[in-house]
């Protein structure tokens, strides 16, 4: 049994700083990633803020293994106790090992989030304030195909990380428990063992070198999500109010808001640019009829992990189909009130659709018009390959309006 153990030093403050902080992140990985592997031990509203937090804790790892390399390049680590050389060459593998993993893993779980399809930005800290890019891969990487990949290869490098954390804990107890050496002794913050000195450099390098990665990512992922939204000519150019159809729309006192569910939480998101055609009269229903046009655009929403991906290919694609339109000829009374039927065409798609709606007129010439309709977002292909089943963000979203109207002017003779 070896109990020498003179000359040996334990990590200075900077040193055992890092270890423990990256340590324990590591572990709290570990068991996220077990759990993550079986989702429904967690409440449907809080899976997607784990996902988050994962991601958000996978990049402070990456981060604070930057500066734990750029420490150790300037505090080389103190002399251990003696030890056999074939153990001394096993303890150094497995180190070296280590510090591969600790930058691996987070940067193959970066490769999957960037190979996904489903475009969901990274949000450190659950804040939109903080967006964080993806790495920039290959096209032909991007998809189901390389996300899989990639996570396979993140999955298989998390359990390499768990054999080598075992090996690394039982060499240390090893050392202190069999061979009475101060191994443990080294890395912890109590005991007496002279701490090795700090080269003061190494403070700086490795603050600034974790402070150029964070900022540089942060700065990159400000500037790619400050795109300009695509505008529909069409619709931004029509007039407002307009007096169209009957009945001209006071859009300073009218909305079109909607509401859906992410997560299992609600979300909310308005329409900004639209017109409308309306021709109603409550006694001659059979000659009523009204057209909305929307700028897609326009179309706001208010959960950040969505706003990103909304206006894109898998969602309202606006580039390609910049208006949503919404034609009503039908219209009938019912015991609350009237309800339209017609279509609403998203994405170049048409489906039916029924609008319950209140009218109210005033005695002055003016009506007030609530109403709402639920459309079925899969119908239109609306997040159909980010969620086709409804996993994240709710299939149905509920449309509603509050209208404020005057009657049009008759067109003159």
């Amino acid at each position: 049994m070896r109990t020498g153990s003179d000359g040996v030093k334990g990590y200075n403050a900077g040193a055992m700083l890092l270890h423990w902080a990256i340590a324990l992140a590591i572990l709290f990985q570990l068991a996220g990633g077990f759990v993550m592997m079986r989702l429904d031990v967690l409440p449907d509203g809080s899976r997607f803020a784990f996902f988050q937090w994962h991601k958000t804790v996978g990049l402070m790892v990456l981060t604070l293994t930057l500066a734990r390399i750029a420490w150790r390049l300037l505090n080389p680590p103190p002399a251990h106790a003696p030890m056999g050389a074939l153990e001394a060459a096993a303890a150094h593998l497995v180190h070296g090992l280590l510090y591969a993993v600790m930058l691996l893993v987070p940067l193959s779980g970066w490769l999957v989030v960037s190979a996904s399809p489903t475009a969901i930005p990274t949000l450190l800290f659950l804040s939109e304030h903080l967006p964080w890019p993806n790495l920039p891969i290959p096209a032909g990487w991007r998809g189901e195909g390389g996300e899989a990949l990639a996570a396979t290869l993140h999955t298989w490098l998390a359990y390499s990380t768990l054999t080598l954390l075992v090996l690394h804990v039982a060499g240390a107890l090893k050392h202190s428990l069999l061979d009475r050496q101060p191994s443990l002794s080294r890395i912890l913050p109590v005991g007496h063992l002279p701490r090795q000195s700090t080269a003061l450099l190494a403070i700086p390098l490795a603050a600034g070198l974790a402070a150029l990665f964070l900022g540089g990512g942060l700065a990159v992922g400000q500037s790619a999500g400050a795109a300009p939204s695509v505008q529909s000519a069409a619709v931004a150019n029509a007039p407002a109010p307009a007096a169209l159809g009957g009945w001209a729309i006071d859009k300073a006192a009218s909305s079109f808001i909607y509401e859906a569910t992410f997560s299992g939480k609600p979300m909310t998101g308005t329409i900004g640019s639209w017109n409308a055609d309306i021709a109603f009269d409550p006694a001659h229903l059979d000659q009523a009829s009204a057209r909305i046009d929307i700028d897609a655009a326009s179309i706001t929403v208010g959960d950040p992990f969505v706003r990103s991906s909304a206006p894109g290919p898998d969602g309202l694609d606006v580039t390609s189909h910049p208006n949503v339109t919404v034609a009503l000829d039908r219209f009938a009374k019912t015991e609350t009130g009237y309800v339209a039927e017609g279509t609403v065409t998203i994405k170049g798609k048409s489906a039916p659709i029924s609008v319950p709606f209140t009218f109210e007129p005033g005695a002055d010439g003016t009506a007030h018009v609530v109403g709402s309709a639920k459309i079925d977002r899969l119908a239109f292909d609306l997040g159909a390959k980010n969620d086709p089943a409804a996993q994240w963000l709710g299939r149905d979203i509920l449309v509603r309006f509050d209208l404020k109207a005057a009657r049009a002017p008759a067109p003159a003779a």
